[in-house]
């Protein structure tokens, strides 16, 4: 063979990268650091939100990172505490708000804008709620 057929071919297989690896297939479909400087105290019943009390600040913020990767599976990092969610444990959803997630453990629920606006904490056995917002909400 050639020397110049064998050099333009190791130039194509190395471009290509190692073609027995296969496809990447855990990519994150979605991944944001979101960061939290308020925080409000409410109770809730089937109808929403009442009863809250003052917005206090938050410092330093409360951060929380979220990577959903391509299988569908959610690591969830609330200021330094790490979870993982498998796909179907968890779910998206869509209100007049946006898209978030939601988080179920036990009698703990978490929903998570997909924009950042909001991060609720349900603690559905005492019907309260916890709302961290980036800004304040009026």
């Amino acid at each position: 063979m050639p020397f110049f057929l064998v050099l333009t071919a190791s130039l194509f297989l190395s471009a290509c990268g190692d073609l027995t690896a296969g496809p990447v297939v855990s990519d994150a479909r979605f991944s944001r650091t979101f960061r939290y400087y308020y925080v409000t105290d409410c109770r809730f019943d089937r109808f929403g939100l009442y009863d809250c009390g003052a917005t206090q600040s938050v410092s330093p913020s409360y951060v929380v990172r979220i990577r959903v990767d391509g299988m569908g599976d959610a690591t969830l990092n609330l200021d330094g505490e790490s979870y993982f969610f498998r796909d179907g444990t968890f779910s998206e959803d869509w209100d007049e708000f946006g898209g978030y997630f939601y988080f179920v453990d036990g009698n703990d629920e978490l929903s998570l804008y997909k924009d950042g606006s909001e991060l609720i904490f349900w603690d559905t056995w005492n019907n309260t709620a916890t709302i961290y917002s980036y800004d304040l909400p009026y």
